[in-house]
């Protein structure tokens, strides 16, 4: 009876302690949040039109500060630097409240018919792929890889949203443009892409060949290699939305981005980029 008694305090204090972490990682992110958003009142019709303003006047100084960040090796700093390109009055957070949750502009405003969603970089957790087919309606078309077969139990999740699992190293055995050619997929509304620094090779050569409205990408590596990413999606018109640092790992940072051509759609409004979308 002893033991039981001392077991189960012992899981209470474990589950005290648990929650209290929780509560200091969402604490945290909110700081850094605050640090990279705009707050403003999107119903005063004067306050978009202030943001843009301030935007531009602030432009040179933020394109110098990140210039300055990327070149160092302190990622806090860095991602102090990066500062949003577009205002998303509508962000939602997809999947988990902790690691590989993913923050998404409006996803109800994707399109009704041959919508695609591809989620890369698996692991077996699924909670991103459930809620973002959930909330887009259940009639987008899911496509998920990694770069291992996933349990049965996963098989099961994707076939009850009819979706397509693929499996392969990222770029190297398995390429994301394969995946649309044999899904019969022509562009896609949003791109989660989580694949351990996979994203060097795969992404500029998907983006050239096809048409992506959302990017929410979590990137690896050192300020100039997080700089070298965001440079190449901007080249080819995306900005960016949210930036979210993992609490777990300094070198990792969430980006979401949004390309020029879907704005209206999503209702974002454009700011100045600060990401050169040529050669500095």
């Amino acid at each position: 009876m002893i033991y039981t008694q001392s077991t189960t305090i012992t899981a209470l204090i474990s589950v005290v302690l648990v929650i209290n972490l929780l509560n200091l990682v969402n604490v945290w992110r909110l700081g850094n949040k605050l640090e990279a958003d705009e707050m403003i009142d999107i119903y005063n019709p004067k306050a978009l039109v202030e943001l843009k303003g301030k935007s531009l006047s602030n432009s040179e100084s933020r394109i110098r500060e990140l210039y300055s960040a990327s070149r160092s090796s302190n990622h806090k700093n860095f991602y102090k630097a990066v500062k949003l390109e577009a205002f998303c009055a509508i962000k939602e957070r997809i999947g988990g409240i902790d690691d590989g949750g993913k923050y998404v502009c409006h996803p109800r405003m994707v399109k009704k018919t041959n919508c695609t969603l591809i989620s890369l970089g698996l692991n077996n957790r699924v909670t991103f792929d459930q809620h973002i087919w959930n909330v887009t309606g259940g009639h987008c078309k899911l496509l998920g890889a990694d770069k291992d077969p996933q349990h049965s139990e996963t098989q099961k999740y994707y076939e009850k949203m009819n979706g397509e699992l693929f499996v392969g190293m990222i770029p190297n055995e398995l390429t994301v443009s394969s995946m649309m050619e044999k899904s019969g997929r022509k562009d896609v509304d949003i791109l989660k892409m989580d694949i351990e620094k996979g994203e060097f090779g795969a992404l500029e050569p998907f983006i050239r060949e096809y048409s992506v409205c959302q990017i929410l990408i979590e990137i690896h590596g050192t300020p100039a290699e997080h700089f070298k990413m965001l440079k190449i999606m901007a080249r080819y018109h995306f900005r960016i939305f949210n930036v979210d640092p993992n609490p777990y790992c300094i070198k990792c940072s969430e980006y979401s981005l949004i390309h020029d051509n879907c704005m209206d759609q999503y209702g974002v409004v454009p700011l100045t980029p600060i990401i050169p979308r040529s050669e500095y």
